[in-house]
């Protein structure tokens, strides 16, 4: 096994979620391929510990100097966004917010931060963008100016003005001892990159999750983006680096195929959701009744696994589907070769048996490279418009067995 496959089960890994740049939609992406008893996903919450500990997997808004709190160095990842476009997504992000959310946001932030969020709110919606910037100043700009230098600075960021040129220094020194810093319009290529880095192969589709409502003022005035560039010029500056060392790592990445290496041990008792998930389009499990599932976010999504000898039975129970078209256009195959479905009712929901063909195993016992392919129906906010989630789903594995 090459040595990133090795550093994946042997180090922990940091993501350093920076807010405005896809992180929600990430998160699930890179937790699914950790055990999901080892996973904080929230290390800046303040009603909740926030060491790692024993994690394999955290995340949250925290400052690069979080890295230090790991008993054993992690892997680093984050990304970073164009300053004016994350800038602008917050400012209209943080005005969306609804009760529920708030709700959630009191769990998360301090009592402090809390009530600056409330504030920023209330003086936004009421002032408007030109106004807000003028007359809230001080509250604009802790939430809008150089977030992203002032989170990689770290510590040396306290005490100091957002736009202090050792802030950028601080953050430079940190950027360049970060495993990877992806590029929000690169998503493309920071995949790739974290896919090579990690030994997981390709990574991807990325569901779009959190997004922030269609802005209010397609057009900002020059006065506001004058401000608002004027409070962001070391974030400018921090963006055109990583841009660089972005460059660099694709630059340096050796040619050929981004094959997968990864794959979960299948055991006597089969595999669940909570074991990690490598392969793509997945959205984040979930725990559920006391159970865990996953559902699909792409109409073909990928699992790997490791089989100890040559299977000749395949069973996998999906918990939950959203209509009965999805059932009946769910199709799935093992190396290539496709299996003859039998779909029943079963006990915590719908058992999916089929006969492995012969060939299957044609490269001898080993990895079982498992294709579902169903579309993405809809979400429960098409079934009852007063839901959030507005995740496309089509269906959610809880178990699969091969015997």
């Amino acid at each position: 096994m090459k040595q990133a496959a090795r550093l994946t089960a042997e180090r922990p890994f940091f993501f350093l979620h920076i807010r405005k740049t896809a992180g929600v939609s990430l998160r699930g992406l890179l937790a699914n391929r950790f055990p999901a008893d080892r996973i904080l996903y929230q290390a800046h919450s303040a009603s909740g510990p926030q060491q790692p500990g024993d994690a394999l997997f955290a995340t949250g808004h925290v400052g690069f100097d979080y890295a230090a709190s790991f008993p054993t160095r992690p892997t680093i990842f984050t990304v970073l966004r164009e300053p004016m476009a994350r800038c602008i997504s917050a400012y209209d992000f943080f005005q969306s917010h609804s009760e529920p959310f708030f709700r959630t946001l009191s769990t998360e932030l301090s009592a402090d931060e809390y009530a600056a969020r409330r504030r920023f709110q209330e003086r936004a919606r009421a002032l408007g963008l030109p106004r807000f910037l003028a007359e809230e100043e001080t509250l604009a700009r802790y939430w809008l100016a150089n977030v992203q230098t002032r989170q990689l600075a770290g510590s040396p960021s306290s005490g100091l003005h957002d736009d202090d040129p050792r802030l950028l220094d601080a953050a430079l020194t940190n950027l360049a001892r970060i495993d990877l810093a992806g590029i929000l319009e690169r998503q493309a290529d920071t995949l790739r990159l974290l896919g090579r880095m990690m030994g997981w192969g390709p990574l991807g589709p990325l569901p779009y999750l959190n997004r922030t409502p269609r802005s209010s003022h397609p057009e900002l005035d020059p006065g506001s983006l004058r401000i608002l560039r004027s409070w962001n010029e070391l974030d400018l500056r921090l963006y055109d680096e990583a841009s660089r060392l972005l460059e660099q790592k694709l630059a340096a990445l050796p040619s050929g195929e981004d094959a997968a290496e990864l794959a979960t041990p299948i055991e006597a008792d089969g595999f669940t959701p909570d074991q990690p998930l490598h392969g793509v389009g997945w959205h984040e499990r979930e725990h559920h009744e006391g159970h865990w599932l996953c559902w699909n976010s792409a109409p073909a999504a990928t699992l790997s696994l490791r089989a100890a000898t040559t299977p000749r039975q395949f069973q996998c129970l999906l918990s939950h589907v959203f209509n009965e078209d999805t059932l009946n256009r769910l199709e799935i195959t093992l190396n290539g070769r496709p299996l003859r479905l039998c779909k029943r009712v079963a006990e915590g929901g719908i058992l999916i048996e089929s006969e492995i063909p012969e060939g299957a195993w044609a490269n001898g016992p080993g990895r079982a490279a498992l294709t579902f392919r169903c579309p993405v129906m809809g979400s429960p906010h098409d079934l009852d418009p007063s839901s959030p989630d507005i995740r496309q789903l089509g269906f959610a594995i809880a178990r699969l067995q091969l015997d």
